[in-house]
């Protein structure tokens, strides 16, 4: 069970829904660190704002177990909007390796065959501010490329599932809207929905709804807790899991 919920923290880390709700509020939204600003939190990758509107982030020390990479560019900003697109690669080839054996941190059948696997997550984000809010609206692909034979199973978890459907099917669309503003002073608060279309016939849509709320000390502290609530069709049927989220951010 630690392993499983272990497991679902990182992906939805990398995925964006579950990264700490960035003390710019930049990370589900069009916006960007400023240059040479840097972020880092308990369960969240780290984060630094790049010359030319750019942003990198990566986890330093589970890159050592899936090697992945964040690189998030905002390619228009004025009074009434901002544009950026957001590009995620992941190396899970290791990772679903060790995964796959029996016995304890086994989630993959030991017989299963992993090929080399290179996914690239991509997302355009389109973000307006109205009514003392930030809407942002997205939509992007995971687009996953294999070398070599391959024959294993779908991760069926509650949230992981629409993550990783595209090393099993090389393509997933999504899409999603989020909204962000200001609670009660320091709180802040955040709604985001996100669709995953399943590619395969009969596959369906996954669906999510995310609700947190940040206490945000200063530029430099922030607290997040909330849950997500994931719901579709899955191998095994249609079904539903609420699952909660935490998470510590600094900022320097």
């Amino acid at each position: 069970m630690k392993l499983k919920l272990f497991f679902i923290i990182f992906l939805i880390s990398l995925s964006g829904i579950s990264r700490a709700q960035n003390l710019k509020l930049s990370n589900n939204t069009a916006d960007v660190l400023e240059q040479g600003r840097k972020e880092i939190g308990i369960f969240s990758p780290f984060k630094m704002g790049l010359k030319n509107n750019g942003e990198l982030a990566v986890h330093p020390i589970l890159f050592f177990i899936i090697p992945n990479a964040t690189y998030k560019k905002q390619w228009k900003s004025t009074e009434n909007y901002r544009l950026a697109s957001k590009h995620t690669f992941t190396y899970p080839s290791f990772l679903l390796k060790t995964l796959s054996r029996s016995g304890v941190g086994g989630i993959l059948p030991a017989t299963s065959t992993i090929p080399q696997l290179f996914k690239l997550n991509n997302t355009a984000l389109f973000s307006i501010d109205k009514f003392n809010q930030t809407f942002t609206f997205s939509a992007g692909f995971d687009l996953c490329l294999s070398a070599g034979d391959s024959d294993f199973s779908y991760i069926e978890w509650h949230i992981v599932y629409p993550r990783t459907y595209s090393l099993n099917n090389t393509f997933t669309p999504h899409a999603g809207i989020d909204v962000t503003g200001n609670l009660y002073k320091k709180f802040i608060y955040e709604y985001k929905f996100n669709a995953f279309f399943l590619t395969n016939v009969d596959a369906g849509i996954i669906t999510e709804n995310q609700f947190k709320i940040t206490w945000q000390k200063s530029d430099k502290f922030a607290v997040k807790a909330g849950a997500v609530y994931s719901y579709g069709t899955f191998p095994f049927g249609k079904d539903g899991g609420l699952y909660p989220m935490f998470d510590v951010m600094f900022g320097f």
